[in-house]
């Protein structure tokens, strides 16, 4: 059946603040945005010390939609484990980057898989081990994408009960350097869903906050906002990660003003 004459799309969105758990700092900076409804999820690492804190605060906000940000990118291992896969992390015992993961991946062994299998599933039980049931699943650097950790990732989502997996297709991408931008494919049989698109502020900092709403405003369906928030300073931020709080606390602003543009123009979580 064809949409009807007049018909123009209006997107629903899911605005998700990812790193929560980095630190205590970031997470208080995430409620204050929910609060005041710049954002609808919060993204959590719980592989990082702060995740504590933010497991504790988030869940005392019924309206947000709290899940895990799992890692295998950052931060430490929480299985017992790790150090049997010293190919996978560095002499400190802390996960390699995001490159080495991409590369080491097409090579991974079968016992390889399963550690990564029993790693993924102890950074879920840190949130059903305090009485919580994720929300929903995305990842850190989108490892996703790398079709045998996306098998795992839908299969852990299944075994927890997510309502939601952030959705691995690049070309999903709304971004001002994806000329194939389409929607995320769905599979029928899936337990849970996927946003139709995603978007990243990150990847928008040098674009006008105007191009990126009308952008925004033109998709059609469930439309996840990416973002990493911080404050302007923040003593307890992790050394070791890369992306530090100033361009976070850029991409903070440069959300609220484009949430604040998106409501004017009629589109709304």
């Amino acid at each position: 059946m064809g949409r009807p004459a007049g018909y123009s799309p209006m997107p629903r969105l899911i605005i998700t603040a990812d790193d929560c758990g980095l630190s205590e700092a970031i997470n208080q900076t995430v409620d204050d945005l929910h609060q005041t409804g710049y954002i609808t999820a919060a993204s959590v690492m719980s592989n990082f010390p702060a995740h504590r804190h933010a497991l504790d605060i988030f869940s005392r906000r019924p309206g947000l939609d709290l899940g895990a940000h799992l890692t295998l990118t950052d931060g430490r291992p929480v299985s017992e484990q790790g150090p049997r896969h010293s190919h996978l992390l560095k002499d400190d015992r802390d996960f390699r980057n995001k490159f080495s993961l991409y590369m080491r991946s097409h090579f991974f062994s079968r016992d390889t898989v399963n550690w990564l299998r029993e790693e993924l599933d102890a950074q879920l039980r840190r949130f059903t081990d305090v009485g919580i049931r994720p929300q929903h699943i995305s990842t850190h650097h989108h490892f996703h994408s790398i079709k045998p950790l996306r098998r795992i990732v839908h299969e852990l989502a299944a075994k927890y009960g997510v309502d939601w997996v952030r959705g691995h297709d690049f070309r999903a991408n709304l971004s001002p350097h994806n000329p194939f931008h389409r929607p995320q494919r769905r599979r029928d049989h899936d337990s849970f869903y996927m946003p139709d698109h995603i978007t990243a502020i990150q990847g928008w900092m040098s674009q006008p906050v105007d191009e990126f709403c009308r952008r925004v405003a033109g998709l059609d369906g469930l439309v996840e906002i990416v973002v990493h928030p911080a404050p302007a300073r923040d003593p307890g931020f992790p050394p070791a990660m890369e992306y530090g709080p100033a361009p976070r606390y850029a991409e903070t602003q440069f959300l609220m003003q484009a949430i604040d543009r998106l409501r004017e123009l009629g589109v709304s979580a």
